[in-house]
């Protein structure tokens, strides 16, 4: 069976850049992508070419001194309100694809920071972006995965709630991605994927998730060395998940069950 095991954010940071080289190298990954406007972005590129890493653009709005909206709440906001516009997020996709070749990288794939392309109305601009450059583009078809191993929070109630919407419009996106004839993965999983969320990420889990996946599944992973200096909300999961990627354990998992690709290889 064949999957994508993708990591997010390289060139967020050191930790970042680190932690994908290593497991790259591990073969525990078979592709990143790439945030060009972020403090360790060229380091990011250099290492990629070096180690032949297929990489992805991680279109980004919302982290970063050079981010438009303070955070998916404030992107998600401005959009519900209608001010955001259509032109303007076609003119980033191009500013940002470009600066990635400036980078002397050809992105394998488009997908986006927080998934915030998987709004129907901004999935639309990057599905026609996407049969334009003739390059695959992620879907965000992540369906919940149930966590046996910890106890629910009231908190979970609103995770599941996103979840749920996001599952309808990855949904409405597989529809428009099939009518457009742009190459997508199948389904997402993540450790976002488990309800509800973990105490501390264990083999268990991830064990969990790996038994969900079908042929052309993306597994999404965010991994830091460390917790210094990444400036994200989610960063001691990042680093739990990291530690457990580079266990043997994981290793054998993913060995003795899938075939490692990256978005260019996906089939029909």
């Amino acid at each position: 069976m064949n999957i994508i095991i993708n990591a997010d954010d390289f060139g967020i940071s050191e930790s970042a850049n680190q932690a994908i080289s290593q497991l790259y190298k591990k073969g525990v990954i078979s592709s990143a992508t790439l945030m060009v406007d972020m403090p360790y972005a060229k380091d990011a590129a250099e290492l990629a070419k070096k180690q032949n890493i297929p990489v992805g653009l991680h279109f980004n709005l919302t982290i970063g001194g050079s981010a438009k909206y303070k955070g998916r709440a404030d992107f998600e906001r401005q959009l519900l309100q209608g001010r955001i516009r259509i032109r303007f997020i076609k003119e980033e996709l191009e500013r940002q694809y470009q600066k990635m070749l400036d980078l002397g990288l050809t992105p394998t794939h488009l997908d986006t920071h927080q998934h915030i392309h998987n709004w129907p109305q901004i999935f639309s601009v990057f599905a026609r972006f996407a049969r334009q450059h003739q390059i695959p583009l992620r879907l965000t078809l992540e369906k919940t995965v149930f966590n046996k191993y910890d106890k629910f929070k009231i908190s979970d109630l609103q995770h599941l709630l996103r979840k749920t919407i996001s599952l309808v419009f990855g949904g409405l996106n597989f529809i428009s991605a099939k009518a457009l004839r742009v190459k997508t993965n199948n389904a997402l999983t993540s450790v976002f994927a488990l309800w509800p969320r973990p105490e501390k990420l264990t083999h268990k889990h991830l064990q969990l998730l790996l038994q969900k996946v079908s042929n052309n599944t993306e597994y999404m992973c965010h991994p830091v060395v460390s917790t210094e200096n990444t400036p994200t909300s989610i960063t001691e999961t990042s680093v739990q998940e990291y530690d457990l990627m580079t266990n043997q354990e994981f290793f054998v998992m993913i060995a003795n069950k899938f075939n490692l690709i990256n978005f260019g290889e996906i089939d029909g």
